[in-house]
């Protein structure tokens, strides 16, 4: 019947929106599209591109969070539990170094605390890492502001100039601030388990004991400022650098299995939490000896501009219920 024949088609056009948009909206749609066909058989160009530029329109908005669709309270509790355990891939290649010596039968000395002036803060994560996982939001919060400002201490103390250290370490002062102003601002890791649960939670875990070592028997660690790919590429081979990125897809998969593949808030909260893979990727794209502005744009304000525009940080941010 040629009513039913139109009906498949204008169903076929209604396919490309959102499927939670089309079980609201999609029979609505349909019957208002075929009272207004009147004898046609097929859609009219007219109604194919404005049904085609609609879905388009509403995937872009949903994107970049304009449809008002997305709690954002929702994605910072999730970033306030998970996000302490992705950052603790960072002290990997610390703790790499630190147990070669150890099994090389040399002793630490203070030097040590010069190789690694990050360790202070790194130890700092570890306990808001389960201060979290007990759902003590306001003591990890007190140590994120610890942790992050800890970073910035250990710029100060690196062997070399200050702020090149702050580029060096912007992959962890990035998401330590947000999962900072998360564990202040928003409900916080118990709210957090609710959206989670210690199934995901425990798949994190593994995918970033994966990614860590993976980076740190690859090239060693996640930053490399400096290292330009071809030069990373002629001194590890195609080999290292493949294991290297696997360990980066490694961290973003397990970010975004634990935060939730399913739901908007948690591609959302994947997305913060993929911060110091995409800084890491970022690096390698740095130009050796180029400008410290030229580092810091690239380092801080890309991954900043990313999450504004796809909706991975709130325009701004409210103050709810916390537990």
């Amino acid at each position: 019947m040629p009513n039913r024949d139109l009906a498949d088609r204008y169903r076929r056009l209604l396919a490309w929106y959102p499927r939670d948009h089309r079980e609201r909206h999609g029979e609505e749609m349909l019957g208002v599209l075929l009272a207004g066909a009147e004898d046609r058989t097929r859609p009219s160009r007219k109604e194919t591109a404005d049904l085609l530029l609609g879905a388009l329109r509403l995937h872009l908005r949903r994107t970049v969070g304009m449809d008002g669709g997305i709690d954002h309270r929702d994605v910072l509790a999730i970033v306030s539990l998970l996000g302490p355990v992705v950052l603790l891939a960072g002290a990997a290649p610390m703790v790499d170094r630190v147990l070669f010596k150890l099994r090389a039968g040399i002793g630490l000395s203070r030097w040590d605390l010069v190789e690694n002036p990050a360790g202070p803060a790194w130890a700092i994560w570890c306990v808001v890492a389960v201060l979290c996982a007990f759902r003590m939001r306001r003591a990890a919060a007190v140590g994120a502001w610890l942790g992050t400002a800890g970073f910035v201490v250990a710029a100060v103390y690196a062997m070399g100039w200050f702020w090149a250290s702050v580029v060096f370490y912007a992959a962890w002062l990035l998401l330590g601030a947000v999962v900072a102003v998360a564990l202040t601002w928003s409900p916080g890791p118990a709210r957090g388990w609710e959206l989670v649960g210690g199934r995901r939670f425990a798949v994190l875990v593994a995918a970033v004991a994966v990614s860590a070592v993976l980076v740190v028997t690859s090239l060693g660690q996640y930053g490399l400022l400096f290292f330009p790919l071809e030069l990373v590429t002629f001194v590890q081979g195609n080999g290292g650098l493949a294991r290297w990125f696997l360990g980066l897809a490694a961290l973003v998969a397990g970010a975004l299995v634990a935060a939730g593949a399913r739901t908007r808030e948690g591609r959302r909260a994947a997305l913060v939490l993929s911060v110091p893979a995409l800084v890491s990727v970022l690096m390698l794209m740095v130009p050796m000896y180029s400008r410290l502005m030229l580092q810091m744009a690239v380092c801080y304000g890309v991954p900043v501009v990313v999450l504004l525009a796809l909706g991975g940080l709130p325009r701004r941010v409210r103050t709810g219920r916390q537990a």
